[in-house]
Order: C-alpha cells, then structure tokens, then sequence
C-alpha cells in the first residue's frame, strides 16, 4: 500500500437491520477544500470471500454503509467492510479517522457512536505494527448493563493466515480462546458472562500484528447492539 498520498486502512463490520453511516470527511484547509484523495470500500464475508469494491466518491460527506452493502450482505449475519483511503499528506502526522453511527431499525436502545478502528496499511508506525507481538484490552463498565458480550476479530493480511489468542478475565481467573483465521476472514468470539461466580470484566487480545477488532455488547432479550467499540493497544 502506497504511503504517497498518505493511506489508511480502516474495517467495521455491517449486521442486516441497523442504520449504518459512516463519516469521510474531518480534515479541511482554510480555504476548506476536502483533503480526502480517494476512497474504496471492499466487502468481505465471514470465510474471507470477497463480495463487493466500491469506488466512493471522495466528495461525499457521508456514507450510508447499510444501503452500500445491502446487496453483498444479503442472506449474511455479517460482512466485514475495508476502507482504503487515501489523504493529502500534509494533514500527516496526525492520523486521520471515520466515525461511524449505529442504531437498529426500530429499536429503543440508543443510537451508537464508534470511532471505525485503523489496522494493517498505511504508513505502519502511525497504525503500531511496529512492534512483534499486539496487544489490545478493554475494561467492561460494571453492572449488567449489556448481558451478551463477545468480540469480533477480522484478519486483514493478504496471503497469511492470522492466529490470536483472546483472555477473558473473571477476577484472578482467565479463560483462553485460541483463533485463526484464513487471509480476509473475520468471526465472533462469544464471551461468557460469567465464570466461577464472578462477572466478566475485561477482555485480551494477543496477536502478530493489529487485527480489525471490537468489542460487542447485546441485550440478552432483543439482542440489540448496546455497545460497539474498538478495543485498546497496550504494551507488555
């Protein structure tokens, strides 16, 4: 991947039923012209598939992820979306994002703001592939707010299969789940909410190099999404 203009590789991931849009633009010179270059999107099913590129149009504001797609994800759980996206480089070093908005069509539960999570691609030590081993953790809130919580690992590398180990801490206690995915593949890692009688209260991803991970949150009666989120990089 070209680091000239300056690039970003970024994924989320896109469920049938929920309001989905994504924000493209945030930099902006003094004479506010859009510094964003070109964007593309790729579509990827859980196996790894490739379903759908879309070129978009680097001028739109806005992206209404759900009606993009639509087509791709018709019939799927779940489909893994992958902007390339390509900025002046004057905006460098500071590292551009997408924001995206989530909400379930027809649901009470609140609408959802995620900062959508930066991986592979680009220019490297800006994204922290710097380094042997990544490392990513998230601290749940406590009480029973959200009862189903897992998390969503998608492997970016174009030709080697990625392995992970994800930690789900209970107090002193741990459970270990190993996971490798195919090149493009993403899946869900359920977490149990409890184990030895003490709630579920972090979650740690260890892997070769950054993976498109976030944590998920679901109300165990709707199944609505009450929480979507990237996880957090840290260093052992």
């Amino acid at each position: 991947m070209s680091s000239s203009p300056s690039a970003l590789l970024s994924v989320t991931y896109v469920e049938p039923g929920y309001r989905h849009v994504v924000e493209l633009v945030h930099q902006r010179d003094p004479d506010a012209r859009r510094r964003l270059r070109s964007l593309d999107l790729a579509v990827y099913e859980p196996e790894g598939k490739l379903l759908a590129e879309v070129s978009i149009d680097p001028a739109e504001e806005t992206l209404d992820l759900a009606a993009v797609t639509a087509g791709p994800a018709a019939g799927r759980p779940r489909v893994m979306a992958v902007f390339d996206a390509r900025y002046d480089e004057r905006i460098f070093p500071y590292r551009p994002h997408h924001y995206g908005f989530l909400h379930r069509e027809g649901s009470s539960s609140a609408p959802l703001y995620y900062a959508v999570g930066a991986v592979l691609g680009g220019v490297p030590q800006r994204v922290d592939n710097s380094r042997i081993n990544n490392f990513e953790t998230y601290v749940f809130a406590g009480g029973p707010f959200a009862e189903r919580h897992a998390v969503l690992l998608g492997n970016l590398a174009r030709f080697a299969p990625a392995l992970a180990q994800v930690f789900a801490y209970y107090g002193p206690e741990r459970v270990v789940r190993d996971v490798s995915l195919p090149p493009k593949a993403h899946t869900e890692v359920t977490l149990e909410p409890e184990h030895g009688g003490r709630r579920l209260e972090r979650v740690e991803i260890k892997s070769l190099f950054r993976m498109a991970t976030y944590v998920t949150g679901r109300r165990a009666t709707s199944g609505d999404l009450v929480l979507f989120d990237h996880l957090f990089t840290f260093f052992k």
